[in-house]
C-alpha cells in the first residue's frame, strides 16, 4: 500500500512538472527566421575570398590541363607532318606513342575534374559547417524557435520581417579571419 502511495504521489509530481514545463513553452511566441544563401553568397566579404581561392586552384588545374592539350596537339601536328615521309613501322610506332599521349591526357583531364570538384565539395561543407554555427548562435541568442533556409521545400512565402540573412552575412563575416 505504502509502495503504491508512493507511486501516485510521483507520477502526480511529473504530471505537474510536464504541465508547468508545457505551459512555460507554449507561453513563449513562436520566433520564426529565414536565411536566402544566395543573397549570403552575393554579400559576404568571407565567401567571395573563399571562392576567389577555389577559383585559382580551378585555374592551376586548368593551367596543367591546358600545357598537357599543347602538348598532345604538338605531337598530333608532327605525326601529321611526318607520317607521308617515315616508313610503315616508324609510322605505327608513332601512332602508338600519340595514343598513349592520348590516353594520358584523358586521365589527366578526368582526374582535374576529379580533383576540382573534391574542392568544390570540400569548401561548401566547410562553409556550411561555420554557417550552421553561426545561425545556430544567432538563433539562440535571439531566441528564434525556427530557422529556415529561403529555398527549403514547402516554403513558398515569408515576409520579409524574418529574413536575417543580413544579420548572419555580418555575424560569418566577423568570425573569419
Amino acid at each position: 500500500m505504502k509502495k503504491l502511495v508512493i507511486g501516485l504521489l510521483g507520477l502526480a509530481a511529473a504530471v505537474l512538472f510536464y504541465s508547468h514545463v508545457a505551459a512555460a513553452q507554449a507561453t513563449q511566441p513562436t520566433k520564426i527566421g529565414v536565411v536566402d544563401l544566395q543573397r549570403f553568397q552575393k554579400n559576404s566579404k568571407s565567401f567571395q575570398k573563399t571562392g576567389a581561392e577555389i577559383k585559382k586552384k580551378f585555374d592551376d588545374i586548368q593551367k596543367k590541363l591546358d600545357q598537357e592539350r599543347d602538348a598532345l596537339a604538338k605531337v598530333q601536328e608532327e605525326f601529321r607532318k611526318q607520317s607521308m615521309m617515315l616508313s610503315l613501322d616508324a609510322q605505327e610506332d608513332k601512332r602508338r606513342d600519340l595514343e598513349k599521349k592520348q590516353r594520358q591526357y584523358k586521365f589527366l583531364s578526368d582526374e582535374s575534374a576529379f580533383e576540382a570538384k573534391e574542392i568544390e565539395a570540400e569548401a561548401i561543407k566547410k562553409i556550411m559547417q561555420e554557417l550552421e554555427k553561426v545561425v545556430a548562435k544567432i538563433g539562440e541568442k535571439e531566441g528564434f524557435s525556427l530557422i529556415l533556409e529561403r529555398r527549403t521545400l514547402g516554403l513558398i512565402y515569408y515576409h520579409e520581417a524574418i529574413d536575417i540573412t543580413d544579420r548572419v552575412t555580418e555575424a560569418y563575416d566577423k568570425a573569419k579571419p
